[in-house]
């Protein structure tokens, strides 16, 4: 009796395949095909079309994107090339929109080469991805779901509102809340590495201008704790502007 094998190999391939993909979706700072979006060069101009991603990093950060314009030949830019990147990224499983991503084009942090750093909050105190920090899944519950502050709100159900104009969704904010360390600069200087281990000691750096916010950690004193570090920087942006 002749035993008959069935090819494999297609298989095999397939398995290949999927897992390379797969593997190049969390490696990659985005979608490879990261949707449409904007490109603002050095003189102030700004370019309508689609962004590609290049995969090409240093120090983790990407330095390139292959921007395809709604009128002309795809163009290669480096991050030496142009000042920002705005992405408008999709989900390609719902197919919704997600809030869109701006990145910033900056020395990376060793060895001072261009590259393009996601920026998570812009303001006076920036705040930046550090795509080497680890994800916190494990801490994730552990981030306070509702403030009740002098100035602000900040619920699972409300989002955070500042004010009477900012507001942000509770999804957006928290899915930002999950790195261990973040990079971080105020008024335009050099960005430093933040983390649970040296949080206290450049708290003060931060946040001790403002008289508003000592009120509001008075009131709420979770607020200091580093689970909340970026629902305090946006509090910090928008009540402390002097």
């Amino acid at each position: 009796m002749k035993i008959r094998y069935k090819p494999v190999l297609p298989a095999v391939f397939l398995c290949l395949v999927f897992s390379l993909s797969t593997f190049a979706q969390f490696d990659s700072p985005v979608n490879p095909f990261a949707g449409e979006g904007l490109v603002i060069l050095h003189n102030g101009d700004t370019l309508h079309g689609r962004v590609n991603w290049r995969m090409k990093y240093v120090e983790n950060n990407p330095t390139e994107i292959k921007f395809i314009p709604d009128e002309g030949s795809p163009v290669i830019y480096s991050a030496s090339d142009v000042s920002e990147v705005v992405v408008f990224p999709v989900d390609f499983e719902s197919s919704a929109e997600m809030p869109e991503e701006h990145y910033l084009s900056m020395p990376s942090m060793k060895k001072g080469s261009p590259v393009f750093f996601n920026c998570m909050i812009n303001g006076k105190i920036a705040v930046y991805q550090n795509r080497s920090s680890t994800v916190m899944t494990n801490e994730v519950s552990e981030v306070t779901s509702e403030f009740d502050g002098i100035e602000f709100r900040y619920s699972k159900k409300e989002g955070l509102t500042v004010g009477p104009v900012f507001k942000v969704s509770y999804n957006v904010l928290e899915s930002k809340t999950r790195y261990s360390s973040y990079f971080v600069s105020k008024n335009g200087v050099r960005p430093i590495k933040v983390e649970k281990e040296n949080y206290e000691n450049v708290f003060s750096e931060f946040f001790g201008d403002c008289p508003a916010i000592e009120q509001e950690i008075a009131k709420n004193p979770d607020l200091r704790k580093f689970k909340n570090f970026l629902i305090l920087v946006e509090v910090y942006n928008h009540l402390c502007l002097d």
